[in-house]
């Protein structure tokens, strides 16, 4: 793990790097660091309540951190979120399937998958921000990262040609524990073992549907990271909140 490739991660999944364009060669490489890009997003995310602003507005701290996490990485991931929900919500296999996904139309599924999702987020966030847990609210976005590299570390050998194609070679077991490790440490870190120990089964459950879907329409691809990283901070928040 290089700082070099860390700042290849922050260029690619935010704004915060400097803008270059990554050899393809790169993109698998950078996998360790999508943990420590999560602490990166969800640390600004977190600050406005940390910092004592709009105290006694929980649920516009939750609005903020959504708000903010959504432009730091410009939406990439609430669109995978999209796509997967219209793909799946549609009831199509196969090639219609993927077709669906790669429109780029929005269409009712993937404006509910996020509402559902983001809007579950500004509550739950805002729940947080009341209780004053800043921390547990930043390390939802290290666990959602940590989760897109599970899940494309179970599901590699279908990935489909794109995106998820150029990370795929590095998403072997060794990043996957690494990336685990890093999400358990900073959790505990962060809030504390009792978090952790409630989020690791729903995300179980998350990598176990998401993989039987992936199966189900025999492929896997960028979208389905997207969608993994969104859930991800959604369950996190709700595991701190159990």
């Amino acid at each position: 793990m290089s700082l070099g490739l860390f700042g290849a991660s922050l260029s690619f999944l935010t704004r915060l790097g400097r803008p270059r364009i990554l050899a393809e060669g790169e993109f698998a490489r950078t996998l360790p660091w999508f943990p420590v890009v999560g602490l990166a997003v969800g640390l600004p995310a977190a600050a406005p309540g940390a910092l004592g602003l709009f105290a006694g507005y929980p649920l516009i701290l939750g609005w903020l951190a959504v708000g903010l996490s959504l432009w730091l990485t410009r939406g990439l991931h609430a669109d995978g979120l999209a796509d997967v929900a219209d793909a799946w919500g549609s009831g199509a296999v196969g090639e219609r399937f993927w077709n669906i996904m790669k429109d780029s139309r929005a269409g009712p599924f993937g404006v509910l998958g996020l509402l559902m999702g983001l809007g579950g987020q500004v509550l739950a966030f805002g729940e947080l921000a009341r209780q004053g847990r800043f921390g547990a609210i930043a390390w939802c976005f290290v666990l959602g990262r940590a989760l897109s590299v599970l899940a494309l570390a179970a599901n590699r050998n279908r990935v489909r040609p794109g995106l998820a194609s150029l990370f795929a070679p590095g998403a072997t077991t060794a990043v996957a524990g690494c990336v685990a490790a890093q999400a358990l440490a900073a959790g505990l870190l962060l809030d504390g073992w009792r978090t952790v120990l409630i989020a690791a089964p729903l995300c179980g459950v998350l990598l176990w549907r998401m993989s039987a879907l992936s199966r189900k329409q025999c492929g896997f691809n960028g979208d389905f990271m997207g969608a993994a990283i969104v859930a991800g901070e959604l369950l996190g928040a709700l595991a701190a909140l159990v």
